[in-house]
């Protein structure tokens, strides 16, 4: 359980501080492993169903977001934050998959990131407030690091030496679509999984 709550934490604040889309997200997939290992650490219950159904959302959620940085990077030419910006409106599909994934990632209900986590949550506290507020503690960033992300490539002001850009070919866009309707559906119907 230390084990996990420490690398919730470290990973989460290297991700707050990358430059690059796909570096974020990476450090996001280290932090992620931490709330399965915490969850399993546990040995309640909760917890243990927690962690494993997390690890199920993460290889849905985080192959997506993959995806929205690999279509990012084929249509803008980089994935480096600084040179990225206004994206929403030029690659629509692709950052709708990309809000809705991001708040799954996040824990933000009714996607099913939240319900994994709330079953996290519940084991972590039964076993100690400070594993619980690492929990905790690890979401918050993670939504702060999103919203870095999401503004600096799709909300932000898109730099002037950008190239122009336009929405990915439909054969990469139909895996992002597929895994972000999961990533709904799995949170409306979580007892399903």
């Amino acid at each position: 359980m230390i084990v996990g709550a420490v690398t919730i934490i470290f990973a989460v604040m290297m991700a707050l501080i990358q430059k690059d889309y796909k570096r974020l997200l990476s450090y996001h997939a280290i932090s992620q492993v931490g709330y399965m290992v915490l969850g399993i650490g546990t040995f309640v219950p909760a917890g243990i169903i927690g962690g494993l159904f997390h690890m199920l959302n993460n290889a849905m959620y985080k192959s997506c977001l993959f995806l929205t940085g690999g279509s990012v990077e084929k249509q803008a030419g980089t994935t480096d934050l600084r040179n990225l910006g206004g994206l929403a409106w030029k690659m629509p599909v692709t950052f709708a998959c990309f809000l809705i994934t991001a708040l799954s990632i996040s824990g933000v209900p009714p996607f099913n990131g939240f319900f994994s986590k709330e079953l996290i949550y519940d084991g972590a506290l039964e076993r100690g407030w400070i594993f619980y507020a690492a929990a905790v503690i690890g979401s918050f960033f993670t939504a702060a690091s999103f919203l870095k992300l999401g503004h600096a490539a799709y909300l932000g002001k898109a730099p002037t030496e950008m190239k122009p850009v336009k929405e990915a070919p439909l054969l990469m866009l139909l895996p992002m679509i597929v895994l972000a309707l999961l990533c709904v559906l799995f949170g409306i119907y979580n007892a399903f999984p």
